[in-house]
């Protein structure tokens, strides 16, 4: 194998690769990545067996074949070469890699040991990259992290009729986005690694696509996505994903309304006190006033308030994890709110008034008086 291709494009390919080498592989070839040459053309892939990506450019091609190579130990030795022609050879079981005066010598290994990527064929549709860019900011951070329950760090993905419905929860906080303009071939419920959709979405980010085209095998439990000239390989999450829509109130007898900004500033303040109360905070809503007050045992107290609009003229008393509602206003940036509740112990409803179909629950906790 030799060839010769601008640094700058390696390693720009070699970034879409990155978040796929795991730092603590299964296996020693889970930390390498693919170098396969064809014709005129490069295509580099990695995968930790649940994520793969491929991506293929233009090279000038002297010899044609294939290897593995270290992944972090290649992308370092690259992206610290000057931008410009450099030169790629296997010799010797070694990947000789020189640019002018620079020669850098990396032990590879046959391409035999590395997992094949699977042909996912199926249903199809296609996401722009406003549809991922609402997923990505209104719903993911919502996904649980606990790998130990795996259905909880998905995002279900449910196909209807008319749109696409896109939930997430770790079991304390839900959100769910319904997108009008996706069109599938079939309904259908899917569960996706949330860091998966993550990482599609920084990837369609930087290359700048408008659609992402995404193939659905239910045989092989995978999915493809297609951006140009990458491709990214998702083993689909199985299990029962919970009964969410169960937890989701009918109505609400107290609604209110109010400044994103000025709740956000409250927030803030109340979490200096909270942190050594479990990050509780208690907000309560009296005729057209919202009180949030946290109270550490250790540090002392706070209490402060905002001006509401309460449409209900009921008044309510409850209490969350601070940080559930400071990730859901970092995330949505909300200039109004809409906030529903009902019993101190029932789930509660908040919503941006600016973005249609979309919303947040968050679980209550429960505090002495």
């Amino acid at each position: 194998m030799k060839l010769n291709l601008l640094q700058e494009n390696l390693k720009n390919s070699l970034n879409y690769l990155q978040k796929v080498i795991p730092n603590k592989p299964q296996m020693t070839v889970l930390s390498s990545i693919l170098l396969k040459v064809n014709e005129n053309k490069l295509t580099l892939s990695a995968t930790d067996l649940y994520l793969g990506i491929k991506t293929e450019l233009i090279v000038e091609t002297k010899e044609e074949g294939e290897l593995i190579v270290n992944g972090e130990l290649f992308k370092s030795l690259i992206n610290s070469l000057e931008s410009g022609q450099i030169t790629l050879e296997l010799k010797d079981s070694f990947l000789i890699i020189s640019q002018g005066k620079t020669v850098g010598r990396i032990a590879c290994q046959s391409s035999e040991e590395f997992p094949s990527f699977p042909v996912v064929e199926g249903g199809s549709f296609s996401l722009n990259l406003d549809s991922l860019e609402k997923i990505q900011n209104l719903v993911t951070f919502c996904a649980g992290i606990d790998q130990s329950r795996p259905v909880l760090t998905a995002l279900l993905l449910k196909f209807k009729k008319d749109g696409l419905e896109v939930v997430a929860t770790d079991g304390f906080r839900l959100s769910d986005l319904f997108l009008r303009d996706i069109n599938s071939e079939q309904e259908r419920t899917i569960l996706i690694p949330a860091k998966a959709l993550s990482e599609l979405y920084r990837i369609a980010k930087q290359i700048n696509v408008e659609n992402v085209e995404i193939s659905v095998s239910d045989e092989l439990k995978q999915l493809l996505f297609k951006l140009n000239t990458v491709e990214m390989y998702v083993r689909l999450i199985e299990g029962d994903y919970p009964p969410y829509e169960k937890i989701i109130p009918p109505s609400f007898s107290l609604k209110a309304e109010f400044d994103g900004e000025e709740f956000l500033t409250q927030l803030k303040r109340a979490a200096i006190f909270s942190r050594d109360a479990s990050n509780i905070v208690k907000i309560k809503i009296e005729k057209d006033v919202m009180i949030i007050s946290s109270a550490s045992p250790v540090s002392g107290e706070y209490s402060g308030e905002i001006s509401v609009n309460n449409k209900s003229e009921e008044t309510g008393e409850i209490a969350f994890n601070v940080n559930y509602l400071i990730d859901f206003i970092n995330a949505v940036k909300p200039e109004s709110l809409e906030f529903g509740m009902n019993e101190s112990l029932k789930p509660a409803i908040f919503r941006d008034k600016n973005i249609a179909d979309y919303f947040y629950i968050a679980m209550p906790f429960r505090v002495n008086s």
